[in-house]
């Protein structure tokens, strides 16, 4: 998630009807309708739909303080090599001077953008899910690590590792927060632990949750590679299946035991393999304060709209939540 400040400096141009200048000065790269571009969203990233030869595209793009641009050029080769080995991806389009990742300077800073096509398809939620549903998933994330198993070195070479999330965690972790700074050093020390071979870690997606899937009858698209990263490839299993374990990981549990089958039917998987899952899960746990912990930049008056300073209390609630669910952990 980006800093809020970072937030409102962008999302405080756009207008009534969606369009911001900002957006419209980053476009002049491409090909596109026009006057077509509309608000989408803004987390990690700012993103825009685009008409583009009749069709809906999507403009993404990063301040540059917040995503660095050789990141941003590894994710897109990343992506043009999964695509020629089958994987179904938003790829993305080249500007008109050829390139896929374009910096435009702004009044307002300096931002790294890439414009995506669109993958066709419907999101599904959880609850929607049956046997069947999470089989698919599953086997949709084994694809896709037996894919990555084989991306060249090259392409990778800039994407952070676990490592590197877990020294930005604890640049952002506040020292009296006693019991979240003691969680980091328990799961760094787990984490260095454990064994490592090309068998059980690589480039994973980090994100492969249901709202990044496009599903097509028997067909699964992925979307937003943007967070992928060097891991174990159960951290990626764990860390899609996070809202299966709101209440702790289960791993006897059905619709678990389902994604497994689907996963291993493409993918290597062992017991060993899944028993990381809970640790797994309590490092996305933590990975998530942090940034949350991070984008809480801005103050908490009337010097920001409403929606701003609401997002902020709904996050400084998340906040809380996951200080006190550690309270009671033992040291």
């Amino acid at each position: 998630m980006m800093r809020l400040s970072t937030m409102w400096n962008v999302d405080r141009t756009v207008d009534v009807d969606g369009r911001s200048p900002i957006a419209e000065r980053i476009l002049e790269h491409w090909e596109h309708e026009p006057g077509s571009a509309r608000f989408f969203r803004s987390s990690a990233n700012f993103v825009y739909t685009v008409r583009r030869e009749g069709e809906d595209v999507f403009l993404r793009f990063a301040d540059g303080r917040e995503r660095g641009k050789d990141a941003i050029a590894a994710e897109v080769a990343v992506l043009r090599w999964l695509a020629e080995a089958g994987i179904d991806v938003a790829l993305p389009i080249r500007s008109r001077n050829g390139r896929f990742v374009e910096t435009t300077e702004t009044d307002r800073g300096t931002f790294h953008a890439v414009l995506f096509a669109g993958l066709e398809g419907t999101h599904l939620e959880i609850e929607e899910l049956d046997d069947a549903g999470f089989r698919r998933w599953g086997a949709a994330l084994g694809r896709l690590h037996a894919a990555l198993k084989d991306v060249p070195i090259t392409a990778a070479a800039a994407r952070s590792t676990w490592r590197d999330h877990l020294d930005r965690a604890r640049d952002v972790i506040h020292p009296d927060e006693t019991a979240v700074r003691r969680e980091l050093g328990q799961i760094a020390l787990s984490l260095g632990a454990l064994p490592a071979s090309p068998d059980t870690s690589g480039l994973i997606h980090f994100d492969f949750e249901l709202d990044n899937l496009v599903w097509r009858g028997e067909a699964v698209g992925i979307l937003d590679f943007d967070d992928c990263a060097h891991y174990w490839y159960a951290a990626d299993i764990a860390f899609a299946l996070r809202d299966l374990f709101d209440g702790g990981a289960d791993l006897d549990h059905r619709s678990f035991r389902e994604f497994v089958g689907g996963y291993a039917a493409h993918a290597a998987v062992d017991e060993e393999m899944l028993s990381q899952v809970p640790l797994f899960g309590r490092l996305a746990n933590l990975l998530n304060y942090a940034r949350i912990a991070r984008a809480i930049d801005v103050a908490g008056d009337d010097t920001y709209p409403e929606w701003l300073t609401s997002l902020r209390r709904k996050l400084e609630t998340r906040i809380a939540a996951y200080e006190a669910s550690l309270e009671g952990r033992e040291a």
